[in-house]
């Protein structure tokens, strides 16, 4: 039941009640008009509140739809730097540097065994490196033969050969000395044995006398002759020369005097 209904019922139940006790012999007065009442209470019930629009045929405004999306998830930024490893080089024996790829270049240092350097460039073709010279400012050219080197070399710029210098006259030889055999034949001396001598940077090769007379040439770097053999009485002796050569001329001559015994 309606509470708009509970409340009619319970207005009629009231007017029954009151009918029912009024005294006899009394008049009774006009009652109020307590139908009328209650139905204007009941309307007034089924009223909407005041609060609300009373024109309820106006249309609600479209309802705005809620979408919903996934939150995207967070991706860190990652930046990722590279350690850049710079190669090097050590040898297993003492290895001049140069100007350039050759013994026809200056000599400007030396990158000795157990020494490291820095490589800066190479030269596929020739086999050198090229790195920053350990004895002074600036960079010279390493011969492969002895290097072992140590990291990645693939960035490394080839570097090309320089021109050949104006050589320069060579100097004279330094160190001659002489590995001589001498054998008692019961008459005099048998001689023989060999020569040789430190190989100086700029030379084509030497020329090698013995007692002033054209007796070998050797070629670039070869640093070492034999004594010829002849017979030479006691207390004889044979003088033995060498001087280095290059386009540019001869060295001084360097001698060394042989004696038997």
């Amino acid at each position: 039941m309606s509470r708009s209904n509970k409340i009619l019922f319970v207005c009629i139940a009231l007017i029954t009640i009151l009918a029912c006790n009024v005294p006899a012999g009394q008049t009774p007065t006009v009652p109020p008009d307590f139908v009328s009442t209650i139905t204007a209470q009941a309307q007034l019930l089924q009223q909407p509140p005041s609060n609300q629009s009373a024109d309820l045929s106006t249309p609600l405004p479209p309802s705005i739809p809620v979408v919903f999306t996934d939150t995207p998830a967070f991706t860190p930024t990652i930046t990722l730097t590279s350690t850049s490893s710079t190669p090097t080089v050590t040898v297993s024996a003492d290895t001049n540097c140069r100007s350039g790829p050759g013994k026809e270049y200056d000599n400007l240092g030396a990158l000795l065994k157990g020494e490291t350097a820095e490589l800066v460039g190479k030269n596929t073709g020739t086999a050198y490196w090229i790195i920053k010279n350990p004895d002074r400012d600036g960079i010279c050219w390493l011969w492969g033969k002895y290097a072992t080197v140590n990291g990645n070399t693939d960035g490394l710029k080839e570097v090309a050969i320089p021109p050949t210098p104006t050589p320069s006259m060579p100097g004279a030889v330094k160190g001659l000395s002489a590995d001589k055999i001498c054998f008692f034949n019961g008459i005099n001396y048998d001689l023989a044995g060999s020569i040789h001598w430190e190989d100086i940077s700029n030379e084509d090769g030497y020329n090698v006398y013995a007692n002033g007379g054209l007796f070998n040439v050797t070629a670039k770097d070869v640093t070492t002759s034999a004594i010829p053999k002849l017979q030479i009485n006691a207390g004889g002796s044979i003088s033995m020369s060498v001087e280095a050569f290059n386009s540019a001329g001869k060295s001084p001559k360097r001698s060394v005097d042989i004696v038997c015994p």
